[in-house]
């Protein structure tokens, strides 16, 4: 596209008078223009990316637009349309009359902590119902909220921080949004749920109230992460202990210590207190505790062995230390597993292990990977066999003692004693036998413990632990099984057996949208990974990326939703615990509803990736 853009005075698609510059992005420019066919004010974003990128731009704003055109809230500025007209192609927008939040905290200097705190609930608001449409912003920051001539704060530019990523999109979905207010998770390269935009308000409405952003290294970089967050009360005296803490909570470095929702976090901000749930008390993204008895799970099982996380039948391969050359380096690694095992395995037992001679744990062949990575991180290399390979460990040594015991024992038989021509092989077969148990009798193990989980929920847990790999599916459902496990005490403490039935119903859809979640995530990396193969045309591939997204964005919506219910449930009073049980039965019939939805699109997904046309794209 050309520089100087649009001139005041033109017409694009025969109605849309433009009239002047309002705002400017770095591939879009917005004006005030005139709808002549509705005789009303409107705003038009024309997109100007690089000739590189244009086609990708259009079709990424285009379905954008489709999707946000559904929203109707009163604190989101509405979109209206998505046309093209010759070279152009441009979004019709609500025309808002009045400054973004950045010019007005220029303008005024630091807010009122009571105007904060309602600018705050009113986006909150409108992020709660785009969450609830599986839509992310993706791009909170002031320069994207709007005040109008009532001082209401209005959202804008869904979906415009897609259009502004194009050029750092990576293979795994890539960086999106301004770099200042982007939350720690998606910096470092994953994929954002709905509390990566609780972050990007929390920071802001920091901003409203300090005037700046928090301390940090450079102005070119997003603030330090703090485990806490930031509490704009260590600077302002004057500011409501409650706000600071809610400004905080929405800023906490990980996403487990934030909001799980934004209707929670408005919930706060509109009753003026911090709520009690216990949701934002889990750490998510590294499951390093046993989500059933939450003690310490080093080895990253997330269901550690006492609890069923190497279940006989199910665990198939055993995890051995790859043995060290000399005794220096075997006493380093037997030091390495023994801080790592935190001293409850022996160290008779953890020398046996290090040597090579001893398996360390016995895990389900879905989790061997996992685990000697986990591992590998500790300086500890580590490999895992099939039980019937464990022999292999033997060392020859041992194999040329069996030898010698069945050849003495045979000459022996021939000329003395007849008996030790059957006794001898039967001694060393004894031998090899006995060293094979030693070999499997895995050092991590121990009695079988009892939880409060219902025995099917329990079960279906742990085998959906043994397939996840560490991710979104796999720390949301952890924090579920742990928040639940609250719950089910306090349904047992007031004899509540309709309110176990409830929510081991729901935690068993929990459970099936985990599965899928994951399944989900691997469909968009795999079609991530064509994306340079494919030509930009390709307007399938684009549709079967969004319908990816959407679907994946709406499931984690979902289980963020009952991390919410279920927190909030578990703190609650004994007198509302009746109603919290019928809120459980909403949800799940929900759940279950909507998960037949997830699964269909899931099945769509994989059969797009498998058309030839995508499958072999170099064939086009």
């Amino acid at each position: 596209m050309g520089a100087g853009y649009l001139s005041a005075g033109t017409v694009l698609a025969g109605r849309y008078a433009i009239g002047r510059e309002i705002g400017r992005g770095g591939y879009s420019v917005v004006y005030a223009a005139r709808d002549r066919k509705l005789d009303a004010d409107v705003a038009v974003k024309l997109l100007v990316p690089p000739p590189a990128l244009a086609w990708i731009a259009r079709e990424r704003m285009r379905r954008e637009v489709q999707a946000v055109r559904g929203l109707s809230h009163v604190n989101v500025v509405g979109v209206h349309d998505f046309l093209d007209d010759g070279p152009w192609s441009f979004i019709v927008m609500e025309l808002v009359h009045g400054p973004d939040l950045s010019v007005h905290v220029q303008e005024h200097g630091p807010l009122e902590a009571a105007t904060v705190a309602r600018l705050g609930r009113e986006i909150a608001s409108a992020l709660s119902e785009a969450h609830n449409n599986g839509i992310l912003h993706r791009d909170i920051k002031p320069q994207n909220i709007l005040i109008d001539e009532g001082g209401r704060a209005r959202l804008a530019d869904f979906g415009s921080a897609k259009l502004e990523g194009q050029v750092t999109v990576t293979q795994t979905g890539g960086i999106v949004g301004t770099l200042g207010y982007m939350a720690p998770e998606v910096v470092t390269g994953s994929r954002g749920d709905a509390r990566s935009d609780l972050y990007a308000l929390g920071l802001t409405m920091y901003f409203a109230l300090m005037a700046r952003m928090p301390d940090r290294a450079s102005p070119h970089l997003p603030p330090t992460p703090l485990p806490g967050g930031y509490d704009p009360c260590h600077e302002r005296q004057d500011v409501p202990a409650w706000l600071g803490a809610v400004v905080a909570r929405a800023t906490a470095a990980t996403p487990g210590r934030r909001f799980p929702t934004a209707a929670s976090m408005e919930e706060s901000l509109a009753c003026g207190a911090e709520p009690t749930d216990k949701a934002s008390r889990q750490s998510t993204y590294e499951v390093d505790r046993c989500i059933i008895c939450g003690e310490a799970e080093p080895l990253g099982l997330a269901v550690c062995p006492r609890c069923g996380g190497t279940a006989p039948g199910v665990a198939d391969t055993l995890i051995f230390i790859e043995r060290p050359p000399s005794m220096p380096d075997r006493e380093a690694v037997a030091r390495q597993l023994n801080a790592l095992l935190e001293g409850r395995v022996s160290p008779s037992d953890v020398a046996a292990v290090a040597a090579g001679h001893r398996a360390l744990v016995r895990v389900p062949a879905a989790a061997a990977d996992r685990v000697v990575a986990q591992l590998a991180r500790h300086q500890v290399p580590a490999r895992g066999l099939p039980p019937l390979q464990a022999s292999s460990l033997l060392p020859l040594k041992f194999y040329g003692m069996l030898g010698m015991v069945v050849g003495v024992g045979s000459v022996a038989g021939v000329l003395a004693l007849p008996s030790l021509l059957w006794t001898s092989p039967l001694v060393a077969g004894m031998l090899w036998f006995g060293a094979q148990l030693r070999l499997q009798n895995a050092a991590v193990a121990a009695p079988r413990r009892t939880t409060a989980l219902p025995t099917d929920l329990e079960r279906e847990a742990v085998e959906v632990f043994e397939d996840l790999s560490p991710g979104a599916a796999r720390s949301l459902l952890a924090d579920l099984i742990r928040l639940g496990q609250g719950l089910y005490a306090d349904a047992a403490r007031h004899d509540r057996p309709d309110l176990v039935n409830h929510l081991t119903a729901l935690l068993l859809h929990c459970c099936a949208a985990a599965r899928d979640l994951a399944r989900l995530d691997d469909y968009f990396d795999r079609m991530s990974r064509q994306r340079e193969s494919l030509p930009d045309g390709s307007a399938e591939w684009h549709d079967g990326v969004t319908r990816a997204e959407r679907t994946r964005d709406a499931l984690v919506q979902q289980l963020l939703e009952v991390t919410h219910l279920i927190g909030r449930a578990t703190t609650a009073a004994a007198e509302s615990s009746r109603a919290l049980g019928e809120d459980l039965v909403e949800v799940a019939r929900e759940i279950e509803t909507n998960f037949t939805t997830h699964a269909q699109a899931a099945r769509e997904i994989e059969e797009l990736l498998c058309a030839p046309s995508l499958a072999n794209p170099a064939a086009q």
